[in-house]
């Protein structure tokens, strides 16, 4: 139980932080690399990149569970 808190709150704290990483050094000079996700609407861009950091984040995760399983389901045959 306490492992899953910790996991979920990881979750919930590194997915903004990349966003906003990705967004700090994206956005930066006078030709952002990231083009239209900079500018006027920041904050959706914010939005749409934590949401896609969450959904790497949990298909990584779930990736690493499954193998483990498997390795561990290994082991034990």
């Amino acid at each position: 139980m306490l492992r899953m808190v910790i996991l979920a709150l990881s979750f919930l704290h590194l997915g903004p932080g990349i966003a906003f990483a990705i967004l700090a050094f994206g956005c930066d000079g006078p030709t952002p690399t990231l083009g239209d996700w900079c500018g006027k609407a920041s904050i959706a861009s914010f939005v749409k990149i934590t949401v896609l950091a969450w959904l790497v984040l949990g298909l990584g995760y779930g990736l690493w569970y499954l193998l483990t399983q498997r390795a561990r389901a290994d082991t034990q045959a």
